[in-house]
């Protein structure tokens, strides 16, 4: 299963709705049980990544409204911990990025979530 068939079968077990909304200003938003995703990331490589921060806000039963720092980092690390299931593949850190659409800024993050997955198939 590669992630983007991952999200949608996360989403429908979570109960979660996603609705295209043009006129949002984010790429999305979790409000409850819904997700509001702007049509234009719906075809874009961001669109799996998105989604997987979105569903992280509901998991973690964070959200927008607060903004806080805390919460988006807690979300982007669920989000990258849970597209890094199919990684035996990836040859760098920069291709996993590309492939599932995380912003660059998140280079760190990712590093720190994926190194412990490289090196143990190393061992």
């Amino acid at each position: 299963m590669n992630n983007e068939e991952k999200v949608w079968n996360i989403l429908e077990k979570l109960g979660l709705t996603v609705t295209v909304y043009n006129d949002l200003h984010a790429d999305a938003v979790t409000i409850n049980n819904k997700i509001l995703v702007s049509g234009r990331i719906l075809n874009s490589p961001e669109f799996v990544y998105v989604m997987a921060h979105e569903i992280a806000h509901f998991v973690l039963h964070t959200d927008h409204r607060s903004n806080s720092i805390k919460n988006e980092a807690e979300a982007n690390r669920w989000a990258i911990k849970f597209l890094t299931t199919d990684v035996h593949h990836i040859r760098s850190y920069v291709e996993f990025m590309q492939i599932n659409g995380i912003p660059g800024k998140l280079i760190d993050m990712v590093q720190d979530v994926l190194t412990p997955i490289v090196l143990s198939r190393v061992e």
